[in-house]
Protein backbone atom coordinates (compact mmCIF):
# COMPACT_ATOMS: atom_id res chain seq x y z
CA UNK A 1 0.00 0.00 0.00
CA UNK A 2 1.04 3.27 -1.17
CA UNK A 3 1.88 6.26 1.65
CA UNK A 4 1.51 9.72 0.49
CA UNK A 5 4.34 12.48 2.54
CA UNK A 6 1.57 14.79 2.98
CA UNK A 7 -1.87 14.91 3.71
CA UNK A 8 -4.31 17.40 6.10
CA UNK A 9 -2.79 16.33 9.65
CA UNK A 10 0.69 15.46 8.10
CA UNK A 11 3.00 18.59 6.93
CA UNK A 12 6.55 17.61 5.12
CA UNK A 13 9.08 20.09 5.53
CA UNK A 14 12.03 19.47 2.28
CA UNK A 15 15.69 20.53 3.62
CA UNK A 16 15.40 24.32 4.77
CA UNK A 17 19.51 25.14 4.42
CA UNK A 18 20.73 28.53 5.01
CA UNK A 19 17.38 29.43 6.20
CA UNK A 20 17.55 27.55 9.64
CA UNK A 21 20.82 30.80 9.86
CA UNK A 22 17.92 32.24 11.93
CA UNK A 23 17.24 29.91 14.43
CA UNK A 24 19.06 30.28 17.62
CA UNK A 25 19.36 26.66 19.36
CA UNK A 26 19.48 27.66 22.95
CA UNK A 27 15.69 29.43 22.79
CA UNK A 28 12.85 27.32 22.66
CA UNK A 29 10.95 27.11 18.91
CA UNK A 30 8.51 29.92 20.89
CA UNK A 31 10.84 32.36 21.48
CA UNK A 32 13.09 33.44 18.22
CA UNK A 33 13.20 37.01 17.38
CA UNK A 34 15.72 36.64 14.67
CA UNK A 35 13.22 34.61 13.00
CA UNK A 36 10.12 37.07 13.91
CA UNK A 37 12.00 39.45 12.30
CA UNK A 38 12.36 38.20 9.51
CA UNK A 39 10.85 38.71 5.75
CA UNK A 40 8.12 36.24 5.53
CA UNK A 41 9.62 34.54 2.36
CA UNK A 42 12.87 34.12 4.10
CA UNK A 43 11.77 33.08 7.42
CA UNK A 44 11.68 29.65 8.99
CA UNK A 45 8.56 28.04 8.25
CA UNK A 46 5.89 27.42 10.79
CA UNK A 47 6.25 23.57 10.10
CA UNK A 48 9.69 23.36 11.24
CA UNK A 49 8.80 25.37 14.49
CA UNK A 50 5.95 22.72 14.66
CA UNK A 51 8.34 19.74 14.65
CA UNK A 52 10.89 21.78 17.13
CA UNK A 53 7.82 22.00 19.76
CA UNK A 54 7.31 18.28 19.78
CA UNK A 55 11.22 17.53 20.55
CA UNK A 56 10.96 20.06 23.02
CA UNK A 57 8.45 18.73 24.72
CA UNK A 58 9.91 15.35 24.30
CA UNK A 59 13.06 15.28 24.62
CA UNK A 60 14.59 18.62 26.24
CA UNK A 61 10.80 18.41 28.97
CA UNK A 62 10.80 14.82 29.47
CA UNK A 63 14.15 13.61 28.84
CA UNK A 64 16.36 16.00 29.58
CA UNK A 65 18.38 17.14 26.88
CA UNK A 66 19.81 20.36 26.68
CA UNK A 67 17.96 22.76 24.91
CA UNK A 68 21.02 23.89 22.67
CA UNK A 69 21.92 20.23 21.60
CA UNK A 70 18.57 19.69 20.28
CA UNK A 71 18.65 21.34 16.95
CA UNK A 72 21.73 20.22 15.54
CA UNK A 73 23.86 20.60 12.05
CA UNK A 74 21.62 18.13 10.41
CA UNK A 75 18.10 19.97 10.81
CA UNK A 76 19.38 21.85 8.10
CA UNK A 77 19.78 18.90 5.63
CA UNK A 78 16.90 16.70 6.35
CA UNK A 79 13.38 16.39 5.39
CA UNK A 80 10.64 16.91 8.83
CA UNK A 81 7.44 15.45 9.09
CA UNK A 82 5.05 16.51 11.70
CA UNK A 83 1.49 14.90 12.67
CA UNK A 84 -1.21 17.12 13.88
CA UNK A 85 -3.95 16.62 15.77
CA UNK A 86 -7.50 18.27 15.08
CA UNK A 87 -8.75 20.95 17.56
CA UNK A 88 -12.57 21.51 17.93
CA UNK A 89 -13.58 24.65 16.55
CA UNK A 90 -15.07 26.13 20.03
CA UNK A 91 -11.32 25.54 21.33
CA UNK A 92 -9.20 27.43 18.83
CA UNK A 93 -7.20 29.36 20.88
CA UNK A 94 -5.54 26.20 22.23
CA UNK A 95 -2.83 26.19 24.66
CA UNK A 96 0.21 24.50 23.32
CA UNK A 97 3.11 22.57 25.93
CA UNK A 98 7.09 23.61 25.06
CA UNK A 99 9.93 22.94 27.31
CA UNK A 100 12.12 26.48 27.60
CA UNK A 101 16.17 25.88 28.13
CA UNK A 102 15.93 24.94 32.16
CA UNK A 103 13.57 21.80 30.94
CA UNK A 104 10.80 23.42 32.54
CA UNK A 105 7.28 23.52 30.17
CA UNK A 106 5.38 27.10 29.34
CA UNK A 107 2.28 27.34 27.55
CA UNK A 108 1.95 29.48 24.66
CA UNK A 109 -1.48 30.60 22.56
CA UNK A 110 -2.19 28.92 19.00
CA UNK A 111 -5.58 30.28 17.02
CA UNK A 112 -4.93 27.05 14.50
CA UNK A 113 -7.54 24.59 14.74
CA UNK A 114 -4.83 21.58 14.64
CA UNK A 115 -1.64 20.89 16.98
CA UNK A 116 1.68 19.69 16.48
CA UNK A 117 2.01 15.88 18.38
CA UNK A 118 4.76 14.12 16.95
CA UNK A 119 7.30 14.70 14.30
CA UNK A 120 10.44 12.22 12.65
CA UNK A 121 13.62 13.61 10.22
CA UNK A 122 15.39 11.85 7.89
CA UNK A 123 18.62 12.71 6.96
CA UNK A 124 20.60 11.96 3.80
CA UNK A 125 24.02 11.02 3.76
CA UNK A 126 27.08 11.24 4.19
CA UNK A 127 27.49 10.94 7.74
CA UNK A 128 30.47 11.32 9.82
CA UNK A 129 31.81 7.54 11.29
CA UNK A 130 29.32 5.74 14.06
CA UNK A 131 30.36 5.56 17.75
CA UNK A 132 32.56 3.98 19.40
CA UNK A 133 31.40 1.51 22.12
CA UNK A 134 31.22 2.57 25.21
CA UNK A 135 31.67 6.22 24.18
CA UNK A 136 29.50 9.08 25.40
CA UNK A 137 28.25 11.93 23.09
CA UNK A 138 25.30 14.64 22.60
CA UNK A 139 22.48 13.79 20.63
CA UNK A 140 22.48 11.93 17.70
CA UNK A 141 26.40 11.59 18.14
CA UNK A 142 28.07 13.60 15.25
CA UNK A 143 31.19 14.78 16.99
CA UNK A 144 33.25 12.96 19.66
CA UNK A 145 35.15 9.39 20.03
CA UNK A 146 34.10 8.04 16.61
CA UNK A 147 35.15 4.94 15.21
CA UNK A 148 37.35 4.03 11.67
CA UNK A 149 36.82 0.14 11.87
CA UNK A 150 34.25 -1.76 9.96
CA UNK A 151 30.90 -2.98 10.93
CA UNK A 152 28.91 -6.22 10.60
CA UNK A 153 26.00 -4.36 8.59
CA UNK A 154 27.49 -1.79 7.17
CA UNK A 155 30.40 -1.86 4.63
CA UNK A 156 32.10 2.13 4.74
CA UNK A 157 31.53 2.03 1.66
CA UNK A 158 27.49 2.56 0.69
CA UNK A 159 25.64 5.92 1.49
CA UNK A 160 23.31 5.14 4.13
CA UNK A 161 19.84 7.76 5.24
CA UNK A 162 19.48 8.16 8.70
CA UNK A 163 16.02 8.38 10.84
CA UNK A 164 15.61 9.89 13.69
CA UNK A 165 14.16 12.55 15.88
CA UNK A 166 11.13 10.21 16.25
CA UNK A 167 8.67 11.99 19.16
CA UNK A 168 5.14 11.75 20.20
CA UNK A 169 3.56 13.74 23.20
CA UNK A 170 2.55 11.56 25.90
CA UNK A 171 -1.02 12.17 25.09
CA UNK A 172 -1.34 10.59 21.69
CA UNK A 173 1.21 7.74 21.72
CA UNK A 174 -1.08 5.14 21.56
CA UNK A 175 -2.54 6.53 18.52
CA UNK A 176 -0.44 5.00 15.97
CA UNK A 177 1.40 8.56 15.43
CA UNK A 178 4.92 6.72 15.33
CA UNK A 179 3.53 4.01 12.83
CA UNK A 180 2.28 6.50 10.45
CA UNK A 181 5.36 9.04 10.68
CA UNK A 182 7.98 5.95 10.06
CA UNK A 183 5.49 4.78 7.28
CA UNK A 184 5.45 8.01 5.35
CA UNK A 185 9.57 9.24 5.66
CA UNK A 186 10.08 4.87 4.62
CA UNK A 187 7.47 5.36 1.82
CA UNK A 188 8.61 8.61 0.45
CA UNK A 189 12.22 7.29 0.74
CA UNK A 190 11.79 4.07 -1.22
CA UNK A 191 9.79 6.05 -4.06
CA UNK A 192 12.04 9.13 -4.30
CA UNK A 193 15.75 8.00 -3.94
CA UNK A 194 17.53 10.15 -5.74
CA UNK A 195 15.64 12.97 -3.76
CA UNK A 196 17.15 11.52 -0.98
CA UNK A 197 20.73 12.58 -2.32
CA UNK A 198 22.29 15.38 -0.37
CA UNK A 199 21.67 18.85 -1.14
CA UNK A 200 24.09 20.95 0.10
CA UNK A 201 27.08 22.71 -0.61
CA UNK A 202 29.99 20.98 -2.22
CA UNK A 203 32.39 22.02 -0.11
CA UNK A 204 30.82 20.34 3.19
CA UNK A 205 29.60 17.48 1.11
CA UNK A 206 33.77 17.30 0.64
CA UNK A 207 34.16 17.92 3.88
CA UNK A 208 31.87 15.26 5.44
CA UNK A 209 33.82 12.44 3.04
CA UNK A 210 36.76 13.17 4.68
CA UNK A 211 35.59 13.38 8.22
CA UNK A 212 33.93 9.71 7.31
CA UNK A 213 34.87 6.33 6.27
CA UNK A 214 31.61 5.59 6.30
CA UNK A 215 30.08 7.57 3.00
CA UNK A 216 32.66 6.82 0.57
CA UNK A 217 29.89 7.04 -1.57
CA UNK A 218 26.76 9.42 -1.38
CA UNK A 219 24.94 7.02 -4.04
CA UNK A 220 22.26 5.39 -1.78
CA UNK A 221 21.02 1.97 -2.43
CA UNK A 222 18.56 1.80 0.53
CA UNK A 223 20.41 1.34 3.29
CA UNK A 224 18.51 3.15 6.38
CA UNK A 225 20.04 3.70 10.20
CA UNK A 226 18.69 4.56 13.37
CA UNK A 227 19.93 5.44 16.64
CA UNK A 228 17.41 3.60 18.79
CA UNK A 229 17.67 3.98 22.77
CA UNK A 230 17.96 0.68 23.82
CA UNK A 231 14.41 0.67 25.75
CA UNK A 232 12.77 1.46 22.41
CA UNK A 233 14.87 -0.94 20.15
CA UNK A 234 11.19 -2.91 20.09
CA UNK A 235 9.53 -0.43 18.61
CA UNK A 236 11.60 -0.31 15.69
CA UNK A 237 11.71 -3.90 15.02
CA UNK A 238 7.97 -3.66 14.17
CA UNK A 239 9.36 -1.71 10.99
CA UNK A 240 11.90 -4.19 9.60
CA UNK A 241 14.92 -2.54 11.84
CA UNK A 242 17.64 -5.47 13.25
CA UNK A 243 20.13 -4.49 15.94
CA UNK A 244 23.76 -4.41 14.66
CA UNK A 245 25.75 -5.81 17.64
CA UNK A 246 28.99 -5.37 16.54
CA UNK A 247 28.29 -1.36 16.82
CA UNK A 248 27.84 -1.83 20.48
CA UNK A 249 26.24 0.83 22.31
CA UNK A 250 26.84 4.30 23.08
CA UNK A 251 25.60 7.18 25.01
CA UNK A 252 23.65 10.09 23.77
CA UNK A 253 23.11 12.78 26.32
CA UNK A 254 22.71 10.24 29.18
CA UNK A 255 20.55 7.57 27.37
CA UNK A 256 21.94 4.27 25.91
CA UNK A 257 21.64 4.19 22.48
CA UNK A 258 22.62 1.08 19.70
CA UNK A 259 22.37 0.92 15.79
CA UNK A 260 19.80 -0.55 13.83
CA UNK A 261 19.61 -1.18 10.34
CA UNK A 262 17.12 -2.07 7.32
CA UNK A 263 17.62 -2.47 3.72
CA UNK A 264 14.84 -1.22 1.33
CA UNK A 265 14.17 -2.09 -2.05
CA UNK A 266 14.37 1.24 -3.85
CA UNK A 267 14.45 -0.31 -7.69
CA UNK A 268 10.81 0.37 -8.25
CA UNK A 269 11.68 4.30 -7.25
CA UNK A 270 15.08 4.59 -8.90
CA UNK A 271 13.26 3.43 -12.24
CA UNK A 272 10.65 6.24 -11.89
CA UNK A 273 11.98 9.06 -9.38
CA UNK A 274 13.69 12.32 -11.52
CA UNK A 275 17.29 12.48 -10.67
CA UNK A 276 17.18 15.79 -8.48
CA UNK A 277 19.88 18.14 -9.26
CA UNK A 278 19.59 20.46 -6.76
CA UNK A 279 18.81 23.38 -9.35
CA UNK A 280 15.76 25.60 -10.19
CA UNK A 281 12.49 23.45 -10.50
CA UNK A 282 13.98 20.29 -8.24
CA UNK A 283 12.00 19.40 -5.04
CA UNK A 284 14.93 21.20 -3.06
CA UNK A 285 15.37 24.37 -5.11
CA UNK A 286 13.29 26.55 -3.36
CA UNK A 287 12.02 25.57 0.00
Amino acid sequence: MSVSTRSEFVDFIVPLRERLDLYDPTKPSSDQPKNDAADVAKAIPQGFMDAMSVREQVFVGEQGVTIENEFDEDDQRSFHWVAFASVPARHNSQAIITADGHGQTKRHISNSTKIPIGTIRLVPPPHPPHPTPGSRHTIDALDGNLRKDSIAVHDGQEGYVKLGRLAVIPEFRKAGISKLLIDMAIAFARNNPYQVMPGWDPAKLESLRLQSDRAVTIDWKGLVLVHAQVGVQKVWRKYGFETDKSMGSWDEEGIEHVGMWRKLDISAGRRKSKVWLGGVGSPLGSP
